[in-house]
């Protein structure tokens, strides 16, 4: 087993021979743990009901800009069905994706600072307020459509540095992982994560049905007292986690202190068990791996809408129930399938391991018997008087193998997010879309192996900036994803060859399992500079 020592820790003949343990997390108990699984549901609800709504309403105000320069239709003919509308309304969302994740980047380090000066109770609270006002200020761009407002919504994604998904995904992570033991870790993540689908979920058939019998205006008013809701859940139920004193503070300020979640990535310097100095990329591919899964499969939300919109005609209830359905089924999946394929596939490595050391062991008992006998009767060897003796206390003879198994569950989940995603390129009816939305999450939970991979290999002190490392890794991607693929599907929609972006999404994808092919752990026994 690898140590994982920590740098700022400086050891010397004073240094306890047993580090003091991290606080146990299980003292919260199972109870926070579900208060906290809700409050993600609940919150993503009110971040998912406008996300469907969100797409007609600019393509109905990217219909009405284009009539002011332009003659009305026949009669007989769709208004909107004009190629040019639907290049510029995927543009439009592409912007404002873009727009919302490049701001979601700012915001995920002012989450991060929030949470170790305050809190992260604190830093999940503002993450949910600030939305609301958001939304105030969206409410004001669909009363006004047309170009005006389209550009009111592109702004008002601003507000995002302060408060946005992307630090309330932050908090709610951090929270979970103080409040669970290491052991189970990547399944609550796992479940955390499913809660949210669960959540987008109710939250887009919500915004479908809801602008479909009340108007378009109506969702967006509606998440106005949703996160007001969350903000009160927030406040009332789940309790404060005070900021850790572990945080370490050698980045003191300046362009380091921003990057510093990011130097979690950087390659590091091991000691093998012979001496020799190695340096270890397997932190760095896995960032890499996750950068591309995001890429892949970053866009298929916004995908799924625009395609069912372009090729079948959907309308908001359609894409309702497609992008639920989708949501729907990863949430269960993450909920219900991935902790116990984590747990299954866990012990299933541990007895691998087992298995191989007692044949070893049985190989090693063999040729000890067959040494000639003046060997067997070699004096013991003393121990040196400078001989050091351990500085960290061993870990669990399993925590290797639980490291094994999620990198490789995050490897093959790419994978099948490949052939998955390239079928869609094959689909030519309107209930194939809901097929694909079906299959689609079966390859989920990528983002959660990931998070809980570089969990373990991190110390406490370390665990905000490696969550913070790998949003920021994900926000990258879905600020890439939206660009290019939106620009990518834009083109595409002109040349009438749409379908080729599923395509393109699966190449991506097999690339990323070719980069986690590379990724590793340093060797058994190494230890860390």
């Amino acid at each position: 087993m690898a140590s994982n020592d920590s740098n700022p820790i400086d050891v010397d003949e004073n240094t306890p021979l047993l580090l003091q343990k991290e606080p146990e997390a299980g003292k919260y108990g199972k109870s926070v743990l579900y208060l906290a699984l809700l409050c993600g549901f609940l919150v993503s609800v009110s971040f998912g009901v406008t996300q469907v709504p969100m797409i007609y309403v600019f393509r109905l105000m990217t219909c009405d800009a284009y009539y002011q320069t332009h003659p009305e239709p026949a009669n007989g003919l769709e208004r909107c069905e004009v190629r040019e509308i639907e290049a510029q309304t995927a543009r439009a969302v592409s912007l404002l994706a873009a727009s919302t994740t490049l701001f979601g980047v700012a915001n995920l380090f002012v989450t991060g600072w929030t949470i170790k000066k305050f809190g992260v109770k604190t830093a999940l609270l503002i993450s949910v307020f600030w939305p609301a006002v958001r939304l105030a200020v969206q409410n004001l761009g669909v009363m006004a459509g047309g170009n005006q407002g389209i550009l009111t919504l592109q702004l008002s994604q601003i507000i995002t540095v302060l408060g946005g998904p992307a630090g309330y995904l932050l908090s709610l992570n951090s929270y979970v992982t103080e409040i669970t033991e290491s052991s189970s870790r990547t399944g609550a993540l796992g479940k955390l994560q499913g809660c949210s689908f669960l959540g987008t979920a109710s939250a887009y058939l919500a915004g479908g049905l809801i602008s479909d019998y009340f108007g378009i205006l109506a969702p967006f008013q509606i998440t106005l007292l949703l996160f007001s809701a969350s903000c009160v859940y927030i406040f009332i139920c789940l309790p404060r986690i005070p900021p850790s004193k572990e945080v370490p503070t050698q980045l003191s300020g300046g362009l380091a202190k921003f990057l510093g979640p990011l130097m979690i990535f950087k390659p590091q310097k091991w000691t093998l068990q012979n001496g020799q100095l190695r340096i270890e990329y397997g932190t760095m591919l896995l960032g890499v791996g996750v950068f591309l899964g995001v890429l892949a499969t970053g866009y298929i939300p916004i995908l799924l809408q625009m395609y069912g919109t372009d090729i079948f005609h959907f309308g908001t209830t359609e894409n309702g129930y497609l992008i639920s359905l989708n949501s729907f089924m990863r949430g269960l999946f993450l909920t219900l399938v991935f902790p116990k394929i984590i747990s299954v596939g866990r012990t299933w490595m541990v007895d691998k391991a087992r298995s191989k050391d007692a044949e070893t062991g049985a190989a090693q008992t063999f040729r000890a018997l067959d040494v000639p006998g003046n060997i067997n009767r070699a004096a013991p060897i003393e121990p040196l008087d400078d001989q050091e003796e351990p500085i960290e206390p061993s870990d669990s003879s399993d925590e290797r193998e639980t490291f094994d198994f999620d990198l490789m569950y995050t490897r093959y989940s790419l994978l099948a997010d490949a052939f998955l995603t390239g079928a869609a390129s094959f689909v030519s009816k309107g209930w194939q879309m809901y097929l694909i939305s079906a299959l689609l999450p079966f390859a989920a939970g990528t983002g959660a192996a990931a998070k809980g991979t570089i969990l373990q290999m991190c110390s406490a002190s370390e665990r905000a900036d490696a969550l913070s490392a790998i949003s920021l890794i994900e926000m990258v991607a879905q600020l890439t994803t939206t660009s290019i693929f939106g620009l990518i599907f834009a083109a595409l929609a002109e040349l009438g060859k749409i379908n080729l972006i599923f395509t393109c999404n699966a190449a991506v994808a097999l690339i990323g399992f070719c980069v986690l092919l590379f990724s590793r752990f340093p060797p058994e026994g190494s230890k860390r500079l």
